[in-house]
């Protein structure tokens, strides 16, 4: 317990995928600003006015219970559990895959065409990669759908 404890939460959270940066004293990850580590050991988020250790981070941002975490650490510094613990027994499920289908085109594009003019891309790209077939807008949602064509012309 006092491993998990005193686990180094900037090499966890390295490892979880956050960016973490030095701060003067503190440490802090790109994906939350507000979030600050002292001495290695101890988190608090300024945003949620929530802190703790790294048992009480796996459980706000991974989702997991108490003895969850507790085990992820002991497992992440190397260590198995005092007592073992009965893994769910794997189901292998019979799906068949179903071949990809391209979404259904809406009527028109100008969703799509707004959205990406919006972000910079000039008109005429926009415009010849509508027209040429390599972009159009989903009807279900109004997604960008890039379309994928190989040598011959077919799509992928």
């Amino acid at each position: 317990m006092q491993i998990a404890k005193e686990t180094d939460l900037p090499e966890l959270l390295t490892h979880l995928g956050y960016q973490v940066r030095r701060i003067g004293r503190y440490h802090t990850t790109a994906e939350m600003d507000s979030l600050r580590i002292k001495d290695r050991r101890k988190w608090f988020r300024y945003s949620q006015n929530t802190g703790g250790d790294a048992i009480t981070f796996l459980q706000q941002f991974c989702g997991k219970s108490f003895s969850e975490a507790v085990e992820y650490l002991l497992a992440f510094h190397g260590r198995a559990r005092d007592s073992p613990t009965k893994a769910a027994p794997f189901v292998k499920r019979d799906e068949v895959q179903k071949p990809f289908t391209l979404p259904p085109r809406n009527t028109d594009d100008r969703r799509v065409f707004a959205y990406l003019h919006k972000r910079g891309i000039v008109s005429q790209v926009i415009r010849q990669f509508l027209n040429s077939g390599l972009l159009y807008e989903d009807a279900e949602h109004h997604n960008c759908v890039f379309v994928e064509k190989n040598s011959a012309g077919q799509v992928k």
